[in-house]
């Protein structure tokens, strides 16, 4: 696609930013979208209405737009923009149902690597031992929900379990009560030891109101996990939820440039994809602990991660607490894990750090403190031998954009 020479008013574009401001992955996409713009000589001027999912298109002749980067639910707004002639970048194109497909193909556009996204979740919820697994859909008839839950199920059977669907798709016109209620009921038909994914963090928030009104515990009899790690959304549901972080900050930067190269005048490749990978999984309540066969064991992973941030932890006090010898603890938790209580420990530690280091900005001596290590040198020489970066050097990576 090659984009018409923008008409400026005055020194300034006007970009008109059609991203909900209700999500986290919309803000993400907005806020990498400001780190592009803020590296220009000329700033631009932004039509921004925070609101929901459902954006409207500014008046064209009010207002001198000289571009758009939007994720639409409207198939009229679709059309208007895509017969425009304006400069655009679309999120998401999937979502919007044309019938002719063929005419987002000039368009460049955000979309989420499904793979990647689904493969981390399935990896998390198998190393919890999940061995029966759900999705559910997202309440919006939305095409990277379909693709997840798709993509899932297919990995679950490859590794031979089960995978159950909820949907396809709940109707929209059903209230929050009703939903949860439905919700409650599909999962309690469901066996103990699930691992259930959610297209998003809003969905999986229902999951757990869910499985409270059908008397499953989580993550004693269900596991959940959500996209996108809404600190909200997450924090705001009792046990708090797991989630997987999406790049989308990073994805924001990258549609920015090429709305600003179509703005200028210049080519941008055709079916140009950017796309929204995943990051990390920030472990939180919903999947801290483990389904096993051996009780002993089962329990031995919950006290890990119920207690990994207390430096003094020893693998005697892990025994002790599960009312065995340490030797006979080791045996089981190796035979049963493929790993030492030691190694596993280490890793719930570091899964931590990792998290900390990719979410906050707090200083590596807080981040070592905080992910139970007692010294801070001897945690900076344990992060670069497993990672093959120091901790600063990691989140660097993890953050290009910042």
């Amino acid at each position: 696609m090659k984009g018409k020479i923008a008409q400026r008013q005055g020194n300034y574009y006007h970009v008109a930013l059609l991203v909900e401001t209700s999500h986290e992955f919309g803000r993400e996409v907005l806020r990498g979208i400001r780190a592009y713009e803020k590296t220009l000589d000329n700033h631009w001027m932004f039509y921004l209405q925070p609101d929901g999912m459902r954006q409207d298109v500014p008046r064209m002749g009010l207002w001198p737009c000289t571009g758009v980067i939007a994720r639409l639910f409207s198939k009229t707004a679709a059309w208007k923009l895509l017969s425009s002639g304006i400069p655009l970048v679309l999120i998401d194109p999937d979502t919007i149902h044309l019938k002719r497909k063929e005419a987002l193909a000039a368009v460049p556009y955000v979309t989420t690597d499904t793979g990647m996204i689904v493969k981390m979740a399935f990896d998390h919820l198998y190393d919890c031992g999940c061995r029966t697994f759900a999705f559910v859909h997202s309440v919006a008839d939305t095409g990277w929900s379909v693709s997840r839950g798709r993509e899932f199920k297919s990995l679950a059977l490859q590794h031979g379990c089960v995978c159950h669907v909820y949907g396809n798709l709940p109707a929209r016109s059903m209230s929050w009560e009703c939903d949860v209620r439905r919700l409650g009921k599909w999962l309690a038909k469901l066996p103990h030891g699930l691992g259930v994914f959610a297209a998003m963090d809003q969905r999986g928030r229902n999951v757990i109101e869910a499985c409270r009104e059908a008397g499953r515990r989580v993550p004693d009899d269900v596991m959940v996990l959500g996209v996108d790690n809404d600190p909200l959304l997450c924090e705001m549901c009792e046990p708090s939820m797991s989630s997987i972080a999406l790049d989308a900050c990073q994805a924001g930067f990258e549609a920015a440039k090429a709305l600003h190269v179509l703005m200028q005048g210049g080519p941008v490749a055709t079916d140009r994809r950017i796309l929204v990978k995943p990051t990390h999984v920030s472990r939180r309540t919903s999947t801290a602990s483990s389904f096993s066969h051996d009780p002993v064991v089962a329990e031995a992973r919950r006290y890990i991660y119920d207690r990994f941030h207390d430096k003094t932890l020893q693998i005697l006090d892990i025994a002790r607490h599960c009312g065995v010898s340490r030797r006979l603890l080791e045996t089981r938790f190796s035979q049963t894990q493929g790993r030492t209580l030691l190694q596993a420990l280490t890793e719930v530690r570091m899964e931590r750090a990792r998290t900390l280091l990719c979410d906050t900005d707090d200083p590596v001596t807080d981040v070592a403190a905080a992910s139970g290590f007692a010294d801070a040198n001897y945690f900076t020489k344990s992060f670069r031998m497993r990672h093959g970066d120091a901790p600063l050097k990691f989140r660097e990576r993890m953050h290009i954009v910042n």
